[in-house]
């Protein structure tokens, strides 16, 4: 489909999912905006507009719909790498609470200036017009949905006070924050309970299982509900409402600071930018994989809840069993830590006693010091920088590089092509070269990663 107005409009008049949050409508007559699935009364034409973000909606002064909830929408995923696309991630996925865009930049190599110039190219508002959009769009959603006092939520949204988030409520919606807890009264002592959409059909089941086969200590899976622990007493967990096309995340209202940080770390988690019927259309032009997407529709790359924390497992998981790799992960939490700090404040042959090869301890312990010292970036946005630093350091191959690209990054062509259970699985009971399984799926780029779950799925989920 091509971004014009008569496409976007079809799309809104079929209340077509794949482009829920690929674009938004804005309404003339009545200055909001709208996701396309959105089920109030379909404006004309010519009364609409289309814009490709809520930031660039509410700059040219459309307030959100109260029906259609645009703060709920998916995302997109990004399939290739720019400054600008990383900036606006990194926006997406911390509200930056703790930086400053200056600092950013820093992060992806350029200067403060041309960043700003490049996101204002590619979206069409400067990065601050964005940060509050999606600031914004975060304290409706916990007004609406939590019974949090406003000035928890003006904190939880990054504003920093209640009256910086009135005065950007009232200057971009014309409404306060207590219009928009009408019906609601304020509690402190009630869970938050926080809905976020995603594009059908997702395969809950396999992601779970997937899951479950590689969790660490601090989550579970249990009667089709993901559980994390968090400071090791507070538990978040999520479950689907595969009517509503929702999950569902439950999080203890002492951990209200650390809301949107959850419900990203949930959507990362479970790939709910996700596109399922734009990729199978690509995945369905290979003979074998073609064959898999139809038998498993909605199928996901899981992240992960805690880059480092996946990192530390990827490694150790390294030619052990899933259960001793999980016995090993306890003992270092237990014994070590789980932070970069307390990982590079302890010894090789400190790590390396809790139950692995001295070289492996080794490993953990350089990765560590990397993570610490900012060379190994958990976010970096170019996925070959951070192959190719990972490869770089002993005991780390390629096959490592790419399941963390898919994992840690959600880089959604990556692919481990070393895999032995994806060379068997692409021609059973044949197992291919990994020169053979390249060639193989060159047709299905960008998205191998779904190429690579969809075998290992066929495998039963054994893979990765």
């Amino acid at each position: 489909m091509q971004f014009t107005p008569a496409a976007c409009y079809n799309a809104v008049l079929a209340h077509d999912r794949r482009f829920d949050g690929v674009f938004f409508t804005c309404v003339i007559s009545t200055g909001i905006y709208c996701r396309p699935i959105c089920t109030a009364v379909t404006p004309r034409l010519q009364h609409c507009t289309f814009v490709a973000t809520a930031a660039d909606a509410e700059r040219q002064g459309f307030r959100p719909c109260l029906r259609c909830r645009p703060e709920r929408a998916p995302g997109v995923t990004r399939t290739q790498f720019t400054p600008a696309q990383g900036l606006a991630a990194y926006i997406d996925k911390t509200l930056l609470s703790d930086v400053t865009l200056s600092q950013v930049a820093e992060n992806f190599r350029v200067s403060d200036r041309h960043l700003r110039r490049t996101f204002k190219t590619e979206f069409g508002v400067e990065p601050r017009e964005y940060l509050v959009t999606r600031r914004l769009l975060f304290a409706k959603q916990l007004l609406q949905d939590s019974s949090l006092p406003i000035a928890q939520v003006a904190y939880a949204a990054g504003f920093g006070s209640p009256g910086r988030l009135t005065i950007q409520m009232q200057r971009h919606y014309n409404l306060t924050p207590r219009d928009l807890r009408r019906t609601r009264p304020a509690s402190v002592k009630t869970d938050i309970i926080l809905r976020t959409d995603y594009r059908p059909p997702l395969d809950w089941e396999s992601t779970l299982q997937f899951l479950a086969g590689r969790a660490t200590p601090n989550e579970r899976v249990a009667d089709g509900v993901y559980t994390r622990v968090i400071d090791s007493e507070y538990e978040v967990s999520v479950r689907n409402d595969a009517i509503k096309m929702q999950l569902v995340i439950t999080i203890p209202v002492a951990l209200f600071a650390r809301s949107y940080w959850i419900l990203q770390r949930v959507r990362r988690l479970f790939d709910l930018d996700a596109n399922p019927t734009a990729i199978a259309d690509v995945l369905h032009t290979h003979p074998k994989i073609g064959l898999l997407i139809k038998k498993y529709p909605g199928i996901r790359v899981p992240g992960c809840w805690e880059p480092f924390e996946m990192l530390l497992r990827v490694i150790i998981g390294q030619q052990v069993s899933v259960a001793g790799a999980t016995t090993i992960m306890k003992r270092l939490i237990e014994r070590i830590g789980i932070t970069p700090d307390e990982v590079a404040s302890h010894s090789p042959e400190t790590i390396a006693a809790i139950g692995m090869p001295k070289k492996r301890g080794e490993t953990i312990w350089r990765i560590a010091i990397l993570v610490r010292d900012k060379k190994l970036n958990l976010d970096e946005m170019d996925p070959q920088i951070f192959h190719d630093t990972l490869t770089a350091q002993p005991g780390i191959g390629p096959w490592t590089a790419e399941y963390l690209k898919m994992r840690v990054l959600r880089w959604p062509d990556a692919f481990p092509s070393g895999d032995l259970g994806l060379q068997k699985a692409i021609d059973p009971p044949n197992r291919v070269t990994e020169r053979t399984l390249i060639g193989e799926l060159e047709s299905v780029r960008p998205w191998r990663s779904y190429a690579t779950m969809l075998l290992w799925r066929s495998l039963e989920n054994k893979g990765g």
